[in-house]
């Protein structure tokens, strides 16, 4: 696909009904009492104004039922209210919405001055993340860790050479990185990004083969719920891998299941899913309820998939307690939930993206 047919892409699942509807265009919004924000580093949106963990299970350090997502740097979004203490903001992105941190917000009047900064072209962080070198000059850029898909915007065209606090730009590509000023409004700062770093200037070539790249930078990473510690959950893993490209996905496995072109395989019997598997690029999103994976190859005579996933049994088993995982990792299907269902048979959807 082309830049432009994945933009007509993306504005077509505006119209998706659901969960995939988040992704509607931020200037749809009402103004009237909306202010505005931009994100200054990787933060939270929460269920409620609290940064106190809420486990479902007392002691699970890898659960938080009142955690939604994380939110990349440099995303604007409407900010709708406030707690009463003015520590958190309720905020709105282009994909999902609740409480964030007040302190990981830069405000601003309107859009005008984020969209002025996306103006000279962009850089594509391409990496599981990518951490910026120590600014001795500049703490609030120093040492910044930007996820896989983040976008930042370009200060200069690549290849520019000039001085920047005490530094030379040699080998290395001048961005602009959104800070909050002291008084909470929104600033940009000039930053230095290595030429060596794990970035693209612009989005990827949409390839299959450039998606399993991709998501193979994320194996054996910690499993995040929402966003937690630092990780991906199954949806965003989908979500930041395709970013990569261009693509603004649903941000949870119920919106995928909603994508155009995805085939309903729920009626096949686990020999035809298995058959079906079988023969899919790498990168094929599959679904059930619950989860969504990544098709990742055949290994003898079994499909397998990569997925961050929270829990699962052996292959085998009979059902019951879950192994806890907390892992992105490559899998046969074959491994069982808790009702005893193989993921293979539990399958209802297989996602092409075009």
């Amino acid at each position: 696909m082309t830049a432009e047919e994945i933009a007509r892409y993306n504005e077509a699942l505006l119209r998706v009904p659901g969960e995939a509807a988040k992704l509607r265009d931020l200037m749809r919004l009402r103004t009237g009492d909306v202010r505005w924000g931009v994100s200054v580093r990787r933060t939270s949106l929460r269920a409620q104004p609290t940064a106190v963990p809420c486990p479902a299970r007392v002691g699970d350090r890898y659960d938080d039922a009142l955690q939604r997502t994380a939110v990349l740097p440099n995303e604007p979004m409407a900010l709708l209210g406030e707690s009463a203490d003015g520590r958190f903001c309720y905020a709105e992105t282009s994909y999902y919405a609740g409480w964030a941190p007040a302190e990981d917000i830069g405000l601003c009047e309107d859009l005008d001055a984020w969209r002025a900064a996306q103006e000279d072209g962009f850089l594509r962080v391409t990496g599981s993340r990518v951490t910026l070198c120590c600014d001795p000059y500049e703490p609030r850029v120093s040492g910044a860790v930007l996820p896989m898909g983040t976008r930042l915007p370009l200060a200069a065209p690549p290849g520019t050479v000039r001085a920047l606090r005490g530094r030379v730009s040699c080998d290395n590509y001048l961005v602009r990185l959104p800070v909050r000023r002291a008084d909470g409004w929104l600033e940009y700062r000039e930053a230095m990004v290595p030429v060596s770093a794990d970035v693209c200037v612009g989005d990827l070539p949409y390839t299959h083969g450039n998606v399993a790249a991709q998501a193979a930078k994320t194996r054996g990473e910690v499993y995040g719920w929402g966003g937690m510690l630092g990780g991906r959950d199954c949806s965003a893993l989908v979500g930041d891998v395709y970013r990569c490209f261009g693509f603004c996905l649903p941000r949870d496995a119920a919106g995928l299941a909603l994508l155009p072109g995805a085939e309903d395989v729920s009626a096949l019997s686990p020999e035809e899913k298995r058959a079906a598997l079988c023969t899919l690029p790498v990168g094929t999103l599959l679904y059930f309820p619950g989860h969504v994976m990544l098709s990742w190859g055949v290994e003898g005579g079994e499909p397998r998939c990569l997925s961050a996933a929270g829990n699962f049994l052996p292959p085998g088993s009979a059902g019951g307690e879950p192994r806890a995982v907390n892992t992105v990792a490559v899998t046969p299907l074959t491994v069982v939930r808790a009702n005893g269902k193989m993921w293979l048979e539990s399958l209802t959807k297989i996602i092409r993206i075009p």
